[in-house]
């Protein structure tokens, strides 16, 4: 349906209104009245914002997450209909623009992806096949199942890790984070290199436990075959109990 000239006129006055605080010319205007629309409508950024975002919030000052909300309400272009979707279009505003908050927190990027990504993994669709399919029971010969429902996060800084308010530029590096959905929530874990290469091997290579550490030996001369194996299993048995290993197939039920 398509509006006419006047009408379309009045409404993005109205909307911009809301959106930046500065009057247009609207026919027929209680003034006293418009600003509860104002009020109403930038509650309902900001409290959605501070939900998904609280460790970004209670990083910045008061006066630091109002002028960046400020912006993003009166700037942004939504692209979205998903009120729940919204905060990753905070975070991508903030990416794309020049703010002072930036460089004054150079982990706040690393910080509003981490929360963000929380609430993707929470709300995304069922991707784990039958789990009934499963066994629980870990052999050497069992082939490993992880859970599909993750990312793996690279990071310069540990906001998983650190207070946000206690990391500065000196804990800068390479960071890994598991984040994954298990159990009606999101967990996360710090990775080393290796378990990030171990969940790719299991993954795409559908090891088996005994040719996922003949593997590790291989390409780990200089360490111990004791310490890989350790390691592996100690890794193995904590993923199954958190819920990332989702459980185990045997040779013939994976073929």
């Amino acid at each position: 349906m398509y509006l006419n000239n006047y009408t379309e006129t009045q409404q993005n006055n109205f909307a911009s209104f809301c959106k930046t605080n500065v009057m247009q010319p609207i026919d027929g205007l209680t003034e006293n009245r418009i600003h509860h629309y104002r009020t109403l409508i930038y509650g309902v950024f900001d409290d959605s914002l501070r939900s998904a975002f609280p460790l970004t919030e209670n990083l910045l000052k008061d006066e630091e997450w109002k002028f960046i909300v400020d912006e993003f309400v009166a700037k942004n272009k939504s692209q979205t209909q998903q009120i729940w979707q919204m905060p990753y279009e905070f975070y991508q505003f903030i990416y794309k623009n020049d703010f002072e908050v930036k460089t004054k927190y150079p982990h706040l990027m690393d910080l509003l992806l981490f929360e963000w990504k929380e609430i993707e993994l929470y709300m995304m669709e069922d991707k784990n096949d039958d789990l009934n399919k499963l066994s629980l029971e870990i052999y050497n010969h069992s082939k490993i199942v992880v859970n599909k429902e993750y990312e793996i996060l690279q990071l310069s800084f540990p906001v998983h890790l650190k207070l946000s308010g206690t990391i500065s530029q000196e804990d800068k590096g390479v960071c890994y984070v598991l984040m994954f959905r298990a159990k009606d929530k999101v967990q996360f874990f710090d990775l080393s290199p290796f378990f990030v290469w171990l969940i790719y091997e299991i993954e795409n290579n559908n090891y088996s436990i005994e040719q996922l550490i003949k593997k590790s030996e291989e390409l780990n001369k200089n360490i111990s075959c004791k310490i890989i194996k350790e390691n592996i299993l100690k890794f193995i048995y904590t993923m199954h109990s958190k819920g990332f290993i989702l459980g185990f197939k045997n040779e013939k039920e994976i073929k």
